[in-house]
């Protein structure tokens, strides 16, 4: 697909606002309806290939695309979309150009006496139609602890964490985490979040009160040597902060996602060009999240998700995806092969309004991944997802209990400087420390 590139190229002056998810009139209402997850089963994502493409190569100007909220959309796909809902009875509620793969989309509603199987089916034999699947609904994996008070974070001393932060931090390292929002004023995460978005303001104004993402932020980049709270595993590496999920109460920590929301934001940290990207979420595969996370991985992205441990793998993607490294808490089962583990049960990790307490799940032990291969980068930034996935299995390291193994960070640095060139800094510690 390297022609959908021209698409990107042509219209990016148009595409640099902030994402809207309105619809063209704007109508709240209409947009509601695709966030609000009581719709989900009437919901269709579809998608195609917007053939104006070669025809803007030579003659159009970036203008031909017209703005819409804060996308573009040509008319050429606009009329395609419009001949879909009137050829299939079909509600179009929104519709946007995936400009990482150059596929165009829109969230149709099928109507309440048309079954929504035979209406993929029939989607699906159309020759304008590429793509065509149900808007799946994805979760948070983290629960709130009950030991607010208990002030060590076993997590950092069972992967040695403090080990290795004298020689990488994370430094100059982008992470772009795809969760509900986090708190930009926690006194630990002030100054860490170097861009965040909100694609469901919709449905969820809120940001910085999110519970779930500012946990799985403080695990990653909180502050080291601030005389303050907790330490990140990579206190010195950024994130970009992209809501797609949102609490199913306002004082929740779990939290819902949809195709809809994850799209838009995994497009927007592929055109951020983040290093690594976190997904502490599961829910089943999904063809346009699989399109756009392998378009991540093929661009030298570092793709982590979480493993429910369930061995449900109806509800185990994008961990189950190939080339994403899968991650679990270290008292869940093996599910995935390729799955690794890290500590997941009572994390101290930071929460809205300048808080702490203890988290568990898989979306913890995720997090504490996406920390570690940010150590890894900061010391080899040409690693491969492939390399990381091998040194992180490579230092695995038994715990008490010889049947838990948890990702081991000091291993883990030692192997790569075995492996390949580090900084010198490295090379020296690695002669002094030999493995």
């Amino acid at each position: 697909m390297n022609h959908f590139l021209i698409l990107f190229t042509l219209i990016l002056s148009v595409l640099s606002a902030p994402v809207s998810s309105k619809t063209d009139a704007g109508n709240e209402n209409q947009v509601y309806k695709f966030l609000d997850q009581k719709n989900a089963d009437r919901l269709l994502l579809v998608g195609f290939t917007d053939r104006t493409i070669d025809s803007l190569k030579n003659t159009a100007s970036p203008a031909s695309y017209r703005q819409r909220g804060s996308y573009g959309s040509s008319t050429w796909s606009e009329r395609v979309t419009r001949q879909l809902a009137a050829d299939y009875g079909l509600e179009k509620l929104s519709e946007w150009p995936m400009t990482a793969v150059g596929v165009h989309c829109v969230v149709y509603r099928v109507a309440d006496n048309v079954s929504v199987t035979e209406a993929i089916e029939r989607l699906s034999k159309d020759d304008r139609v590429e793509v065509v699947q149900n808007m799946h609904v994805f979760k948070t994996r983290a629960t709130m602890g009950n030991d607010p008070y208990y002030k060590l974070q076993t997590n950092l001393q069972q992967m040695q964490i403090n080990e290795v932060h004298g020689r990488t931090t994370g430094k100059d390292i982008v992470i772009g985490l795809i969760d509900t929002g986090v708190d930009l004023e926690h006194p630990d995460l002030t100054g860490q979040i170097s861009r965040n978005q909100n694609f469901a303001e919709d449905i969820s104004a809120s940001f910085s009160t999110d519970i779930h993402g500012t946990a799985v932020a403080g695990v990653m980049v909180a502050k080291k040597d601030n005389a303050k709270g907790i330490i990140g595993v990579a206190p010195n590496a950024k994130l970009i902060a992209l809501k797609a999920c949102w609490p199913d109460k306002t004082s929740d920590i779990e939290a819902v996602c949809n195709s809809f929301t994850l799209a838009f934001a995994v497009n927007t940290a592929i055109k951020a060009g983040v290093n690594i990207l976190n997904m502490s979420l599961t829910g089943p595969e999904d063809p346009i999240l699989a399109l756009l996370l392998k378009k991540a991985i093929a661009k030298g992205i570092i793709v982590v998700a979480a493993d429910t441990g369930s061995g449900n793998s109806s509800e185990n993607f994008p961990a189950s995806l190939k080339g994403v490294i899968s991650v679990r808490s270290i008292n869940k089962s093996i599910t995935l092969a390729h799955s690794v583990s890290a500590p997941g049960d009572k994390v101290l990790t930071t929460l809205p309004h300048g808080t702490y307490d203890f988290i568990s799940g898989s979306s913890i032990a995720a997090a504490e991944i996406s920390g570690v291969i940010a150590l890894l980068l900061e010391l080899k930034p040409d690693l491969t997802g492939e390399q990381a996935q091998a040194i992180l299995e490579k230092s695995k390291f038994a715990l008490k209990d010889d049947s838990l193994t948890s990702v081991n960070a000091d291993i883990a640095v030692k192997t790569l400087c075995e492996s390949a060139s580090c900084s010198a800094k490295m090379i020296n510690f690695a002669k002094i420390n030999p493995l």
